[in-house]
Formats: C-alpha cells, structure tokens, sequence
C-alpha cells in the first residue's frame, strides 16, 4: 500500500512539473501526449529521478538529483524543466514552435524585442506587440499615417525605443514608456525604400545606421534625445544592402553582390605610449577586391567567392553569421577575419539569430533550423509553410552582460501575417513566465 502510494505521489508531482495537458492512455491511466510510446513512463520518470536513466538521445538523466548543478544547466543555457512549452508542446530538446494568434494577414517582415515584449512591423505600414493578452495592432498604417511598408525594425539596447523603417522613406520611432510615435521620415529628403535598419545604444543616446535599395548607409546620432543626421555613404558599389546589425565591436552590413562590411566602433585613443595594434588595419585575410572607392567609415571583410546573395546578419560576441539564398549561410570570426560557409538547409534564408544558447535560421517554406552542439543543423518541425522573414530569439540573464534580458519567447514571422513562438521560459527563474 505505502509503495503504491508513494507512486502515486511520483506521478503527480511529475506531472505538476510538466505543466502540460494530459489524457488518458489506453489502460485508462493518465498520460503525457509525449508518453505514447513509452507504455512504461512512470517507471522511466522512476528511473530518470533515481538518476540512472537516459533520455531518448542517449543522454544521461540525472538533472532532477542536481538541480543546481552544471549537470542541470543544457546546452542552451536553460533548465531542464523549460523545455515544456506553456500549450505543453514537447519537442527534442526545445519546446516546439507553436502558431500565436495573429491579428493580421498581411505580411510581417520583421521582429525585435522591446522592454515590455516583442514588436513586429509589416506590409502597409503595420506596427504589432505582443502583451500579456497576446499579439496586437499598435499601428494599422505607419508614419506619415501612410501605407508604407515597414521592412525592418531595431531596437535600443534598453528595448525602451523601437525604430522602424521602410518603403518611400518611412522612418520613425516609438518610445515604450509613454507610448509616443516620432515621426522622422525621408530625412535629408530621402524618399526611396528603407531596406534594413540596426540601433545600438541606450534610449536618448543611441546610434542609428540605416539602408537603402541604391547600397547607401545613412548614420544618424541621439543626442539630448533628438537625431542628427550625418553623411549618406556607399560601403561597396551600390547594391542593395538587405541586412544591417549592431554588434559589439561596430556596425555590419551585407549587400546583394556578396559584400560585407564592417563600420569599427569608434574606441576611445589609445594611452599614450600604447602599442596595441588595430586589427582592422590593413586589408582583411578573407576580402577581395572591389571597383568602387570604399567609404573610410566602412571597410569590406568579404565574402571571397561567394556563391549566394545575402538576405540578412546577425553580429554576437564572438562570430558574424550571415543568411544567405540557397540554404547556405556564413560564419566570419572577427578575430582571425574568416570567413566559413556553412550548408543549413534548403531554400532561402531569410533572417539568422544567435545567442549564447543556441543558432536559429529561418527560411521559406516555413522551414525553421538550429544549430546543434557540433556543426551540424537540424531542421525544426512548424505548423505553417508561409515563408518566414523575421526572427528574434529570447535572452536571459546568462545571454547579456548588460542590457535587456527579454521576455522568454523565441518569434518568427512572416507571410500571411504568420507569427510562431517557442516559449523558452526557465522554471528555476522566479520572474520566468509569458507576459
């Protein structure tokens, strides 16, 4: 009687832990929708908590005896227990990507996270958020109250401005706080399509790099909480530039003739009597030549050979990863400055995201793949086949130094006005959870 009762006990608070829908299995007893094939699972969650069983990778499962351990801590920088999905979802080693109700058909091109959840913006110059009730319509036409297309949007480093830019010159920005739209459209007079835009910097004091479909960057700084504008520059030879992002050593940019290039983040002069070399002095290991007069702001890091034109980038810490047509993106390491391509999958890749957990890529055909351990990239499964054009993962505290740790949820959106989330909630965070 006791051991049947202290089964009972194991199987609840098992259950407690998943937080997941159950039903009945076929003998009547109550089961994970996982738990199909595993006629035998109270016994395995018995096994798995004694600490000698293995999880269906092989892997050893002895996560719940050391919770606080190195062992408890995954690849991804997560808990065990977050791999639960809030729908209670279960795939692999990640929760899976579920549809969120979208309050839109039209397309989504691009997705950030801001201080109070994600922002996305779209076709007709649309402007979502997502609260704690779900995705809505902040802006039903943009700046200038038009119906520009919006095709890319930023935010500051504090996630409390959001900027976003797109077709005939529409740009503006939208503070987070008192929920104010700045309209600063066609600045300098230009009215072609914005096609990418990255900010770096804490709100009223950022930096702004913006692009266009005639291969022109034009930099914009806060100050005092207005922008000034400066100079329109061209880094190569006025293709369109599809992909701008902040990184930590500076702004990058990516064009479709197969150009990258970096603009260094400005650094204080060095102490006097200080040796310490530039590595960006002197033309990059991986460059090749080009027949324009580059910009002195903006210097070509490559890509030698490329074979594939370039969609969008992403700069981290310690790599640049760029997404590229044909399923093919690359990997520069800024220290070595070379370039590695790298086969992810099929179709085109239409925005890449990295954080310290983990490489995400998305592409058309819905088709969504992360980076595992190795090199290797697996292809996810998703309840949609609209092409995906925009993507922005959840940071923790472990992902930044300083900063913004957002809101626990990887999105990808795109055609149609589709939107997915993966929840990525760590239960051992008190603050964890959907908001």
């Amino acid at each position: 009687m006791i051991d049947r009762i202290g089964e009972s006990l194991r199987t609840a608070v098992g259950w407690l832990q998943r937080v997941a829908p159950i039903r009945a299995g076929p003998g009547g007893d109550e089961r994970d929708p996982e738990d199909d094939d595993r006629p035998d699972a109270p016994d395995d969650e018995q096994e798995a908590s004694d600490g000698d069983g293995d999880d269906e990778d092989g892997h050893d499962n002895d996560d719940e005896d050391e919770p606080d351990g190195e062992d408890a801590i995954r690849s991804d920088g997560g808990n065990p227990d977050a791999d639960v999905l809030a729908s209670g979802a279960v795939s692999g080693d990640a929760s899976s990507w579920q549809p969120a109700e979208s309050p839109t058909s039209r397309t989504i091109h691009g997705v950030v996270h801001g201080q109070d959840g994600p922002y996305a913006c779209g076709e007709g110059g649309l402007l979502l958020h997502r609260g704690p009730d779900g995705w809505r319509v902040l802006l039903e036409r943009g700046p200038g109250v038009a119906e520009n297309t919006l095709r890319s949007i930023a935010a500051t480093d504090d996630g409390c401005r959001i900027w976003f830019a797109g077709d005939s010159g529409a740009l503006a920005f939208y503070d987070v706080a008192d929920g104010n739209l700045s309209d600063y459209s066609a600045p300098m007079e230009k009215t072609s399509t914005w096609e990418s835009i990255a900010v770096t910097g804490r709100t009223g004091e950022e930096r702004v790099r913006i692009a266009n479909g005639s291969g022109e960057v034009f930099d914009c700084l806060v100050e005092d909480s207005c922008p000034t504008w400066g100079e329109v520059v061209e880094p190569g030879g006025g293709s369109t530039i599809p992909g701008l992002t902040a990184g930590p050593d500076g702004f990058y940019a990516v064009d479709t003739s197969g150009g990258a290039y970096v603009e260094p983040r400005p650094e204080d002069p060095p102490e006097s009597g200080s040796t310490d070399p530039d590595l960006r002095d002197g033309e990059p290991a991986d460059t090749e030549p080009t027949d324009t007069d580059p910009s002195e702001e903006w210097k070509r890091i490559g890509v030698r050979n490329a074979q594939v034109n370039f969609q969008d980038l992403w700069a981290g810490d310690r790599s640049v990863f760029i997404a590229g047509a044909d399923g093919i993106a690359y990997r520069y390491d800024p220290h070595c400055e070379n370039w590695t391509p790298l086969a992810v999958g099929e179709g085109a890749l239409q925005s890449i995201r990295s954080t310290r957990s983990g490489t995400i890529a998305v592409a058309n055909g819905g088709r969504i793949y992360e980076r595992d351990e190795s090199v290797r990239w697996n292809e996810l499964e998703t309840p949609t086949e609209q092409s995906l054009l925009g993507l922005a993962l959840a940071r923790s505290s472990a992902d930044v130094d300083e900063g913004l740790a957002t809101t626990p949820v990887d999105v990808a959106v795109g055609s149609g006005g589709v939107i997915l989330e993966r929840d990525r909630t760590d239960g051992s965070s008190p603050d964890s959870g959907r908001t």
